[in-house]
């Protein structure tokens, strides 16, 4: 299941399974995520999961959704997306993994650390393939 790391302070994160097909953030109560915070709108953006496939959109707030220092309107998400709302840091991850309090904070400020790992992901059988052809 895919979910967003949220950076809540210097040393605090927040895990946050994507499991409705539309999930709102941003200042107003009455949003899924909510972010206390004076650049972001009352109603920011918005992650809609569709299958595999999930997007963020801009819900004409007035500070603009980031994905990975890019301004976008609308962008499908890929797994180590940084993302941006109203300066509050956040990462998408659309692994099912669930990490500790000390690994989310690494992927949440570590820049490049989630595409290193992602290129780390080699399952066993494909490993043993590997191996077996370099011989």
């Amino acid at each position: 299941m895919p979910k967003l790391l949220l950076l809540i302070s210097a040393n605090t994160t927040k895990q946050i399974k994507l499991r409705k097909p539309e999930t709102r953030i941003g200042r107003a109560t009455a949003n899924d995520v909510v972010i206390r915070h004076e650049r972001v709108s009352r109603f920011h953006a918005a992650l809609v999961v569709d299958g595999p496939f999930v997007t963020i959109k801009n819900l004409a707030s007035s500070n603009g959704v980031y994905v990975n220092d890019i301004k976008v309107e609308a962008q499908h998400l890929v797994d180590g997306d940084s993302i941006s709302i109203g300066g509050c840091r956040m990462r998408f991850l659309a692994g099912d993994q669930d990490f500790s309090s000390v690994e989310a904070l690494r992927l949440l400020t570590i820049p490049g650390l989630p595409v290193e790992l992602a290129s780390r992901r080699i399952s066993p059988t494909w490993a043993d393939a590997l191996r077996g052809a370099a011989a």
